[in-house]
């Protein structure tokens, strides 16, 4: 049977598999030099990916995918802090597994996150809406006005992303009604179709819906969306009583 025939749960075991099977090679790649440490944390982050909804929608162990997205966080800020990658420009998806984790030190700490030339791919509208987000974190609405005034300038006309402005300013201004009506847009099939690509992933979860709704969360502001795609159970903040890292070698054999 081709992968597309199999079910989606079948597709998400198949992918977490070949991580699996693979694991003997990369740990040969590593030792041998073959593959540096960003690069490999560029390959343990799709794996954390995987076993985190593995973990949740398969296992039914949410404490498990918590400490997955905690790990994605904290690649995120090594890749960031010490190789400057980009992940901010594109990297809703990203912040959003930060956010699931429900780590306030980590989240606060990826408010901070900027590579070297962030300032200029925010004004230039690249990089605004996950500016925005870290704005929303911080809670700093002086800096959120000014790169709102870029977003809706730059960012909606060259990206599409009217309804992430417009969710945005609902969000300061604390409209509950207003921020659920755009997230049940933004779950709609013609848009998730749209907005998540990843086959695998896309069937679980639904980006930016879920991120967005989980800040909201974060915030105190208790949204609701009516989709699978946005599950209940992830987005009440409840931290780990601790969190402690993952370890591809000995926790996915």
């Amino acid at each position: 049977m081709e992968i597309s025939n199999k079910t989606k749960e079948e597709r998400l075991l198949l992918t977490c598999k070949s991580y699996i099977d693979n694991m003997p090679n990369l740990i040969q790649s590593l030792d041998a030099g073959r593959t540096n440490e960003r690069f490999f944390s560029m390959t343990s982050w799709s794996i954390f990916q995987s076993f985190a909804l593995k973990s949740f929608f398969l296992d039914k162990d949410i404490d498990f995918a918590k400490l997955c997205f905690y790990k994605c966080g904290l690649l995120d800020e090594l890749r960031i802090t010490k190789y400057d990658d980009h992940i901010l420009n594109v990297g809703i998806v990203h912040i959003t597994y930060t956010l699931l984790s429900d780590n306030i030190d980590l989240i606060n700490r990826y408010s901070y996150l900027k590579h070297a030339t962030f300032e200029e791919t925010i004004n230039k509208g690249t990089s605004t809406p996950m500016y925005i987000l870290q704005c929303i974190i911080r809670d700093d609405w002086a800096e959120f006005d000014r790169s709102m005034h870029i977003m809706k300038n730059k960012t909606v006309p060259k990206l599409k992303m009217d309804l992430d402005a417009a969710y945005f300013e609902a969000f300061a201004e604390k409209d509950k009604s207003k921020m659920e009506q755009i997230l049940a847009e933004l779950v709609s099939p013609v848009v998730h179709k749209k907005r998540n690509s990843q086959q695998t992933f896309c069937d679980f979860i639904s980006q930016p819906a879920l991120g967005y709704a989980k800040l909201a969360w974060l915030k105190g502001i208790e949204v609701e969306v009516n989709s699978p795609y946005v599950p209940k159970e992830l987005l009440p903040v409840k931290p780990l009583e601790s969190y402690r890292e993952l370890d591809l070698f000995t926790d996915f054999q």
